[in-house]
């Protein structure tokens, strides 16, 4: 076996249906008396609900977060936690509060519980930005990670289909990727096949019947596998993130359109990792497998569907040109104009 270098990160995890119970507990683990609860806009309420066993612990609601951790929502929570002088704090929700969440901990080193609502693994990755574009601040820090997260796929029962299948689709985006970063390993490919089979095998049946519990477990389980390791910034991650936050794109359905066709140009460089996503999918391409699971899913092909313009591509291609990918393949500008039009169009990718 080639010699390689594992890292396990030191967040402790909770998975189950009804786990949404053991929150007190694990606020007693940490030492937790004073919490600030941190939730997205109009969900106030929500968080309240699942958060009320903890009872006077809880001394404020912040419903600051918001998609692409604006800096205002950051400036919000940050000061809010020192005002009530908090000793810790729980999160409620996806990518965008957790996001925020992480930003907050790696400046103020405070403990923090994330309750899970979607797929978007952003818990279990240890780097964490806030605003987007140009004036984006970001950093990687362990101390950005929570310190237990509650995966109770019962709380995910009610996202919408749609949603649902973006959200894992963003999932697949962290395996397929992880199957051939640089720092690949082979715990990580066994990680990440193991991820996209789940998700390649559930995410239509919860597509189908929102309320099937089993196959909301299969996912978010494939969802955690997928999050446990991010590869060094691939060509999909790149397009995805930046170009969504220049052009104002739904972050998971981004990544959902970008992640055929940066599996396809990179085919021929990672057979192994091809192979592996074929033997998951059980598909005969891999990159026409995955485009082929948007399509199952409902979800849009291409990028111009999400809001990106026609003239928006040699835009587009300069900023993700400036992004240091890491890859099997290497991508020239061409390269990239040539993927960023197949995936503004739409089509199934053609390498």
């Amino acid at each position: 076996m080639t010699p390689f270098t594992y890292r396990s990160d030191p967040v402790r995890v909770v998975f189950g249906a009804g786990t949404l119970g053991a929150l007190p507990a694990e606020a007693d683990f940490h030492k937790m008396s004073r919490l600030l609860v941190l939730c997205s806009q109009n969900r106030a309420d929500y968080a309240r609900r699942l958060t009320a066993p903890l009872g006077e612990r809880v001394v404020e609601i912040c419903n600051a977060s918001a998609p692409n951790m604006p800096r205002q929502a950051f400036d919000r929570i940050v000061a809010d936690l020192e005002r009530i002088d908090a000793d810790g704090f729980v999160v409620v929700g996806g990518g965008s509060p957790i996001g925020l969440a992480k930003a907050a901990a790696a400046a103020t080193k405070l403990p923090y519980i994330a309750v899970i609502t979607t797929y978007s693994g952003s818990e279990m990755a240890a780097r964490w930005y806030v605003g987007v574009a140009d004036q984006r601040v970001s950093g990687n820090d362990v101390a950005c990670l929570p310190a237990t997260a509650i995966y109770d796929p019962e709380l995910t029962l009610d996202l919408a289909p749609r949603t649902s299948a973006a959200s894992g689709m963003n999932a697949m985006a962290h395996a397929v990727e992880s199957l051939y970063g640089i720092d690949t390993n082979p715990v990580v490919q066994t990680m990440a096949e193991e991820a996209v089979r789940r998700l390649g095998q559930s995410l239509p049946r919860v597509v189908d019947n929102p309320r099937d519990l089993e196959a909301r477990s299969e996912v978010l389980y494939g969802a955690w596998l997928a999050a446990n390791f991010r590869a060094e910034v691939g060509l999909e991650h790149a397009i995805a993130q930046r170009v969504r936050q220049w052009f104002g794109l739904d972050h998971a359905h981004a990544h959902a359109v970008a992640t055929p066709y940066a599996i396809g140009f990179n085919a021929a460089a990672a057979p192994d990792a091809m192979a592996r996503i074929q033997r998951a999918l059980g598909v005969a391409d891999a990159a026409r497998g995955l485009y082929d699971l948007n399509v199952r899913l409902g979800l849009s092909t291409g990028l111009k569907d999400l809001g990106l313009r026609e003239a928006d591509i040699g835009k587009a291609v300069e900023v993700v040109s400036a992004v240091k990918i890491e890859h099997p393949r290497p991508v020239a500008k061409a390269d990239l104009a040539e993927i960023i039009r197949q995936a503004y169009h739409g089509a199934p990718p053609r390498f």
